[in-house]
């Protein structure tokens, strides 16, 4: 043989053992946004760099991708790992043996050591990991324009009745006070701070956490009914069926004054080249000072009996789970590491205000609804907060009544 040949064989063979060797790992999410996009990328760069090789299954939407994700599964094509929200629906997952568990690798990296309490417990089924955070979302933020609020020589509301106040006045000078879309989703991130600014920390947890329907039936809910009501008059025309994104972008240029949802949209103004506290502002909602809702993006891992993806999901919870990395990944996600052993002082300042009060501990750390009651119960909710939000003619005490029926219900 040639020594031409047979260097072309050696190359060919070097070929074929770096192509055996990677480990690919198919990965649904649905991360589709230009900031989610490359906040997803972090992953995938870190994962082939360490031997592995992502297989990006982005799919638009939460439900869509949670049900083309139990579709592969009841199919017996499971994808390698698949992105949800953690809380009831995962581990409902894990009670129906779908997916791996990860102990030993969780034991290695310290993750109960290092991650919140609350999310301990929610990627936990009968003593087993199953799920790995990768962020830690706060859900009660309120991202502003300071171009209008500098204009207008006013400062983020402590509390709704001030916040209504302001929005009267933003209105008058010809800009839209509330910025939200007509999807229901973006709905209940309305009525979540707008209910823990209304009845209080304490009781916001007691609703969520303990399913408390006496609480749920009180003054606190029929309040924030109150308050949601009110802001509906203050938002615009435009609002059915506009992304969530669409409406952040009303906001980036100086068309509306606010919006409240999770610290995801930071990454959208990130991917715009603006600087939060600079080119537009962020507080926490009104009344949610000292309150963290968070909302935790998990991947999970469906059983298989192939040893090329298990070898993969092994790696991928590695690297998904390393401080640094995490830290490069909710730099362009908005959000702070779930563990909280990263260093996060190169975050943004928006993410030094939530991290100050996660530091705080148990007491500031909120559930979302995700975090505190089942898909059909979340679900009732989010019927009902959308039927009220829309409605001219449902009254707060109907919406609060029909709300204490669904918390009463919730274990049921």
């Amino acid at each position: 043989m040639s020594r031409t040949r047979t260097a072309l064989l050696a190359l060919a063979l070097t070929a074929a053992s770096g192509v055996a060797s990677a480990q690919p790992a198919d990965v649904i999410h649905w991360w589709t946004s230009g900031g989610e996009s490359k906040a997803v990328n972090v992953f995938a760069t870190e994962f082939d760099a360490r031997g592995g090789k992502w297989v990006d299954n982005a799919v638009v939407g939460g439900p869509a991708a949670r049900a083309a994700a139990l579709n592969r599964i009841a199919g017996g094509n499971p994808p390698a790992a698949t992105m949800w929200n953690v809380g009831v629906a995962v581990r409902q997952l894990a009670e129906q043996g779908m997916l791996t568990e990860l102990d030993d690798i969780a034991k290695a990296g310290k993750w109960v050591e290092n991650l919140p309490p609350l999310i301990v417990k929610n990627i936990s089924y009968n003593g087993h990991i199953i799920a790995v955070p990768v962020d830690l979302h706060g859900g009660n933020w309120m991202f502003y324009s300071k171009k209008i609020y500098d204009e207008l020589k006013i400062q983020p509301a402590k509390n709704w009745d001030e916040f209504l106040i302001q929005a009267e006045k933003i209105k008058a000078a010809g800009y839209i006070p509330l910025s939200i879309g007509g999807q229901p989703f973006q709905e209940v991130w309305l009525w979540l701070p707008v209910l823990l600014g209304s009845a209080g920390k304490e009781d916001f947890k007691k609703i969520y956490a303990d399913h408390d329907a006496k609480l749920a039936a009180g003054p606190g809910v029929k309040k924030a009914f109150e308050v949601m009501r009110k802001l509906a008059a203050y938002t615009d025309a435009g609002r059915p069926n506009r992304k969530w994104n669409d409406s952040l972008l009303l906001v980036q240029n100086n068309k509306a004054a606010s919006q409240f949802l999770g610290d995801w949209g930071k990454g959208e103004f990130a991917a715009a080249g603006l600087k939060p506290q600079i080119d537009y502002g962020c507080a926490m909602a009104p009344g949610n000072d000292g309150a963290y809702m968070m909302n935790v993006d998990v991947f999970a891992f469906p059983k298989s009996k192939n040893p090329t993806t298990i070898a993969a999901q092994r790696k991928l919870a590695e690297v998904m789970m390393d401080p640094a990395v995490q830290v490069k990944f909710n730099a362009f996600k908005g959000a702070l590491p779930a563990r909280l052993d990263a260093d996060t002082g190169a975050l943004d300042a928006c993410a030094q205000i939530g991290k100050a009060i996660i530091d705080g501990g148990p007491a500031n750390q909120m559930p979302n609804t995700a975090l505190a009651f089942s898909p059909d119960v979340d679900g009732q909710i989010t019927d009902l907060i959308t039927q009220y939000f829309n409605s001219t003619t449902m009254t707060a005490e109907a919406a609060t009544a029909a709300f204490a029926k669904i918390i009463a219900n919730a274990d049921k």
